[in-house]
């Protein structure tokens, strides 16, 4: 398991971004949140801190007003500081907000987890309806994620991943929503309820992204068109007198080829020199083939996709591509 992946779930033959335990089939919530090790609860506890003399003796504690430690009970972890206004979201809570999704269709969780030792947790649902293009296949996902140490509000998003490369392609749609959010504070049980209305936004998603999707194959890309956007995503380095950029030089000359190659050699035939395949060529390199740092890819991708900010140079290029 990946260092920062705590504990995780995935139903999938493959698992989620390639990491994870794989199961026998998608789950209830009731399975899931037992499978995902998320079968704990959050408390708040008051806080406290020591004289400047440093005795450590408890009658010289200070207590700290209007923030409290957010504290895992099964372990007495501390997951974060947070303020008077903070109202914990357990697990359970999360997982029966998603299961209004499930009440009416087959979709099941397939993946669930959590990151930085139970500071970050997340759940993954299929929403039943795959966007499938000749054998080109996508599966839309909705992510819930919710936060134990005060970092981020609760979040649901729109994740698609295309069944071929793994790749994840949340793009922002033209007058489609892609996501919601809310604060921890008082009043976030509220907000839940009527984030349930919002959920109908995904199933309006897929059908706008099959749509989009059809129009990017049909996009024919130019030699010239193909060139101008990659000089202008990612242009060349000139090496200096010095030679001290040479690294920097090689990085972006690898860039530009292997976006290159993906583009001249897309997975299926009927995407030659289509918009879709350049599309796909920055988001194959951007997750699988650009630089990472400190952690394993597989990692790098999921932890990015949990924080919906997973390819930013491939929103641009989509962003280009529908204005031209």
């Amino acid at each position: 398991m990946p260092a920062e992946v705590e504990t995780m779930f995935s139903a999938r033959e493959i698992p989620w971004h390639r990491i994870g335990n794989v199961t026998e089939g998608a789950l209830t919530s009731s399975e899931a949140i037992v499978k995902a090790g998320l079968d704990w609860t959050v408390s708040l506890r008051e806080l406290a801190t020591f004289q400047e003399d440093n005795n450590t003796d408890v009658s010289s504690l200070i207590d700290v007003p209007d923030h409290y430690a957010t504290v895992r009970n099964s372990d007495d972890r501390v997951l974060g500081v947070v303020g008077n206004r903070y109202t914990p979201i357990q697990n359970i809570e999360c997982f029966d907000f998603l299961d209004t999704v499930l009440d009416d269709s087959e979709a099941k969780y397939e993946t669930a987890g959590s990151l930085y030792g139970g500071k970050i947790v997340w759940m993954l649902i299929n929403l039943g309806k795959d966007i499938v293009v000749g054998e080109d296949k996508t599966i839309p996902y909705l992510l819930l994620t919710n936060s134990h140490d005060g970092s981020t509000a609760i979040k649901g998003m729109t994740t698609p991943i295309r069944v071929v490369c793994s790749n994840t392609l949340a793009l922002a749609l033209k007058d489609n929503a892609t996501s919601f959010g809310f604060r921890h504070t008082n009043n976030v049980h509220s907000k839940i309820d009527q984030a349930r209305k919002l959920l109908e936004i995904n199933y309006k998603y897929v059908d706008s992204f099959q749509e989009e999707m059809e129009k990017l194959i049909e996009q024919q890309v130019t030699k010239d068109s193909f060139y101008e956007i990659l000089d202008s995503m990612v242009p060349t380095v000139e090496l200096n007198e010095d030679k001290t950029n040479a690294s920097q030089v090689q990085n972006r000359e690898q860039a530009r080829f292997a976006i290159t190659q993906r583009f001249l050699n897309p997975e299926f035939s009927e995407h030659d020199k289509s918009a879709w395949a350049l599309l796909n060529a920055y988001s194959e390199y951007e997750q699988w083939y650009a630089p990472v740092r400190k952690y394993k890819r597989e990692e790098v991708i999921a932890m990015r996709t949990i924080k919906g900010s997973q390819s930013p140079l491939t929103d641009k290029v989509y962003s280009r591509l529908v204005t031209q």
